[in-house]
């Protein structure tokens, strides 16, 4: 997961390819056929997320901590609304809209914080996207999957995760419930990511279609050689409206009275 201190970020890993070859003992081919099914599932799921998913809003509270040793040295907590919006190119920003700072209602102004984590949503399954599976290699055990990154894989540019492990739950249908891991702080240094980040899901239904989005995140890194943690909760995920006035021409027959027409953004 991508860290900023004004801006947001990202998280992922990929894998490695099994086939079920002569002489290898039944048992064997079924585990690589359910790992197999496993990650086209995974698969679906970061891609549904990376490409499909349509502005949302969720509401979100966090805290953000610097520490030194065990003592906390910088705190700041927040609430307000996220809004997750796609861009013309066709990825999902997301936008802050804070209510509350420090347990104070908040109108306008900078908000100052030791860290800020973003990109937990859309980019949370990039461990498992299709493209980037050929850059990790998996292990499928009941109701866990774990991963670790290939460093430099010869002829796949594609894959930048070096010193990067970790693993994700699944549920009974193999959907994921969390996804846990961590990198070299060397490596999370060079890509700006957080050295170690969770990210819990819950099944949230936008457009008649059901998502896993996240719903809470933990991250930690290193911010100027002191540690620094985040911590977000998530709730009330819905589709994004926008409220827009439609005005007729001067000479055009129309209600005055008309309330503004709201339609998904």
């Amino acid at each position: 997961m991508r860290c900023w201190r004004a801006l947001p970020g990202k998280m992922l890993l990929a894998a490695m390819t099994f086939s079920g070859a002569l002489g290898v003992a039944p048992a064997q081919q079924a585990h690589a056929m359910d790992l197999k099914g496993e990650l086209q599932r995974l698969g679906e799921a970061a891609l549904a997320l990376e490409h499909n998913l349509p502005n949302f809003t969720c509401q979100e509270k966090a805290v953000s901590r610097a520490l030194k040793g065990k003592k906390v040295t910088w705190s700041t907590q927040f609430a307000g609304t996220l809004r997750a919006q796609r861009t013309t190119v066709g990825t999902l920003d997301e936008f802050f809209v804070p209510n509350e700072v420090n347990g104070k209602p908040f109108t306008t102004g900078a908000i100052h914080y030791p860290v800020m984590i973003s990109g937990g949503f859309d980019k949370a399954m990039r461990y498992f996207a299709p493209a980037q599976q050929v850059c990790y290699r998996y292990a499928l055990s009941p109701g866990r999957i774990d991963f670790a990154a290939i460093n430099d894989p010869p002829g796949q540019p594609q894959c930048k995760e070096k010193d990067l492990q970790g693993f994700a739950l699944l549920d009974a249908e193999g959907n994921v419930t969390r996804v846990d891991r961590h990198v070299a702080p060397s490596a999370a240094l060079a890509n700006h990511e957080a050295t170690y980040a969770v990210v819990d899901f819950a099944a949230v239904t936008l457009n008649d279609r059901t998502y896993r989005l996240a719903q809470h995140l933990y991250a930690e890194m290193p911010v100027n050689h002191h540690p620094t943690t985040f911590t977000a909760d998530y709730t009330d995920c819905k589709l994004f409206t926008a409220t827009v006035t439609l005005h007729t021409a001067p000479d055009a027959a129309a209600d005055p009275n008309a309330p503004p027409e709201t339609l998904p953004h």
